[in-house]
């Protein structure tokens, strides 16, 4: 060993006692040696997995290409679902339209222009049955992007199961289930914190006991990063949720060597080639260090790191949307590189809607050639021994424990969440990225350097064309679930909603309790009403900050400020939580002068126009990122108009159609609307020249 690893070799014709000392020292370092590789690198295989977490990784079993889909209703994402197995995908990833992500029906006011919008809209059992029909949920393996309705859902899909006759320990799948990264970016929740949790505990008691082959929670970086979080806050909060749900999981009395196996991660792949590569290779190793430093944990099943990569959508860009082919493709490859279990590629037309069949079909073409026309499956971490790999893994490693530590001083995630020092460390990076945006530091092709001087040419003839056969899904789910409603028996709907609120109050386990409900055809907004009822609701302060400096203001805004007392209103538009753009957006206005009025999340459009005439603001900022923005403007419009009030200018932007856009500002006349890829120092000149204008024309609010 010592020879081989060449370091140095005895003189033969020393004296005696120094040769011995040589080889006391060169035994001595080559231990060290070895012991530092085991307990920082380990071979494929072994402990702390850095290198994977199979011996053989792609070369026993390539990543799965998990493709996301849902749009519509369940009929048409079970088409969809047909058509990716047909493309070559080998595991099904559901997506699930905003109202039922939030634990609302689609005939609830607040769903109004959101169902069926960015994934399948689910209201009852009638609904799963629709999702999975003609597909063997038994042979092949379901993911469900869906947190705090979770339990509600995966109750549905042991329903349909045993209505089919199959029973739960042949269902494999993950639900992801992370409630907790939801209070801390994503914003989708329903109950207050220590519930949500106790419910996700619930969901990893029932399937360690009765479905062993189901992932219950995916603990979740993708949504934090998405939020403006950098790769270490990503790594940090990921692992310091899931370290919570395994002690919360131990406190229940729960067997870690039983219930471990079956976690998972989820974990956003961005740009930073090597840095990304670097962070899942971090993960591994600090998730196997937790499980055994801080739980005792000595089986190596569970102290594994299972990854699933996505491409990451906060990078895709709106101006020349081919570029994101590219983009996908590179970030696909750091995920392989980096040892994920199983990928899902954006598709690049994303920045417009959910993904369209020949978007999805490029997609899934991407990681297909990524695995047989390269040699990346062929080799057992192929980078590993690169000193910048290395470098980057240990550096995240030590950055990621660090912010771990601040989570731990503060009294654990649940406690660091109710002081928001997550969502404000998050909201802190997002400023800082688009600093750099701005400044050019950050280049993005075809946004701030390379710009096409004719504009963007791509034609988007054909995803317009896929795209307005998706209209009307509203209609119809709200037809299909009244049918069901009137079908079923409403007498059995509220007793099973009687013991389940029975079960709520006593902290027993409700899973088995749920399962019985959704097969009344209970729906998740009766289901969600009734727990709500018991455990109470969660609601979120206003937890912006004011991070510009004046000098950075200088440089957005060319030394233009807000001439007169100006009083602004921001609000998202409907049930969306994408909180990154419009922190940023308060925070800017603020330093221009500006009193900004917050409205927080989940606000119906009478909401809105309420506060603005309350607050008498001059002007209204909505971000729409998801749903329908004709509706959501038209309706905002209609409400200011009741009050006497259409003298508020509304501005806005967000994620739309360019059809959408033009009716909104043409034919309603409000506007301007800013898409996401609108530099800041523009936003803030055009809101400057609106307000200057109507106030020279005598428009201004009264």
């Amino acid at each position: 060993m010592p020879e081989k690893m060449g370091f140095f070799r005895p003189d033969e014709n020393l004296p005696s006692e120094q040769t011995d000392f040589a080889n006391e020292s060169l035994s001595s370092l080559s231990e060290s040696l070895l012991n530092q590789y085991q307990e920082t690198l380990g071979d494929p295989g072994e402990f702390p997995f850095t290198r994977g977490i199979y011996p053989s990784m792609y070369r026993g079993k390539k990543p799965t290409i998990r493709q996301f889909a849902g749009h519509g209703l369940a009929t048409d994402t079970n088409e969809r679902f047909k058509t990716i197995v047909k493309f070559g995908g080998t595991g099904l990833s559901t997506a699930f339209d905003l109202p039922t992500l939030m634990g609302l029906d689609s005939d609830n006011p607040m769903s109004e222009g959101q169902v069926g919008w960015d994934g399948a809209a689910i209201d009852t059992l009638a609904d799963m049955e629709d999702l999975f029909n003609n597909i063997p949920i038994e042979q092949i393996t379901v993911s469900m992007t869906i947190n705090a309705p979770a339990a509600i859902i995966l109750a549905m899909y042991f329903a349909l199961a045993r209505k089919r006759g199959i029973p739960p320990e042949k269902l494999g799948g993950t639900t992801q289930n992370d409630i907790l990264k939801e209070y801390i970016a994503q914003k989708e929740w329903l109950f207050p914190v220590d519930k949500g949790v106790e419910l996700v505990v619930d969901t990893i008691e029932f399937c360690t006991e009765y479905a062993p082959r189901w992932h219950p929670v995916s603990i979740s970086g993708y949504h934090i990063r998405e939020a403006g979080a950098t790769a270490v806050q990503e790594l940090a909060y990921t692992l310091s949720n899931g370290a919570w749900y395994v002690r919360k999981s131990i406190e229940r009395g729960l067997d870690v060597n039983e219930f471990a196996p079956r976690l998972s991660f989820f974990f956003d792949v961005h740009n930073n080639f090597f840095e990304e590569i670097a962070k899942l290779r971090a993960a591994r190793r600090l998730w196997a260090k937790i499980m055994r430093d801080q739980f005792g944990v000595e089986d190596t099943k569970s102290q594994l790191c299972r990854i699933h990569a996505q491409t990451a959508g906060a990078t895709l860009t709106r101006n020349e949307p081919m570029n994101n082919v590219t983009r996908i493709g590179l970030q696909a490859m750091a995920a392989m590189l980096g040892g994920a279990q199983s990928i899902h590629t954006n598709s690049y037309d994303e920045v417009f809607s959910t993904p369209t069949e020949n978007a999805l079909k490029l997609a899934v073409r991407t990681q297909q050639i990524l695995q047989e026309e390269s040699e990346i499956t062929q080799w057992v971490d192929p980078l590993g021994g690169s000193w910048v790999v290395e470098e980057l893994t240990n550096r995240m490693e030590q950055q990621a424990i660090s912010e771990m530590e601040s989570i731990d001083r503060l009294g654990g995630v649940e406690a660091a969440i109710s002081t928001y020092h997550p969502q404000r460390s998050i909201h802190a990076s997002a400023i800082k990225d688009q600093r750099n945006v701005e400044s050019g530091k950050r280049k993005i092709v075809g946004v701030n350097i390379y710009k096409d001087p004719e504009g963007d040419t791509t034609n988007l003839g054909s995803i317009m064309d896929e795209l307005n056969t998706r209209r009307g899904f509203e209609e119809k789910q709200i037809s299909r679930l009244a049918s069901v409603k009137q079908r079923r028996s409403n007498a059995n709907v509220n007793a099973a909603l009687t013991n389940l609120k029975k079960a709520a109050r006593s902290g027993e386990n409700i899973m088995e309790t749920l399962i019985d409900v959704v097969s009344s055809y209970a729906t998740v907004g009766e289901i969600s009403k009734a727990l709500q009822e018991i455990w109470g609701v969660y609601e979120e302060k206003d937890v912006t900050l004011h991070l510009v400096s004046p000098k950075e203001l200088l440089l957005i805004t060319k030394g233009k400020r807000f001439s007169e007392p100006t009083r602004i209103l921001l609000a998202k538009a409907g049930l969306d939580g994408h909180t990154r753009g419009i922190w940023i957006l308060a925070d800017l206005f603020r330093a221009m002068g500006a009193e900004v009025v917050y409205l927080g999340l989940h606000c119906s459009m009478g909401e809105v126009a309420k506060a603005a005439v309350e607050e008498d603001v001059d002007v209204i900022g909505l971000s729409s990122h998801i749903g329908s923005p004709i509706v959501f403007y038209s309706r905002l419009k209609e409400h200011l108009a009741q009050y006497g009030r259409d003298n508020i200018a509304i501005v806005g932007g967000g994620i739309m159609l360019p059809q959408d856009q033009l009716f909104i500002e043409e034919k309603l006349g409000l506007g301007p609307l800013f898409p996401p890829d609108t530099p800041l120092s523009k936003i803030a000149e055009r809101l400057i020249e609106i307000l200057s204008a109507r106030r020279n024309t005598g428009v201004a609010t009264e």
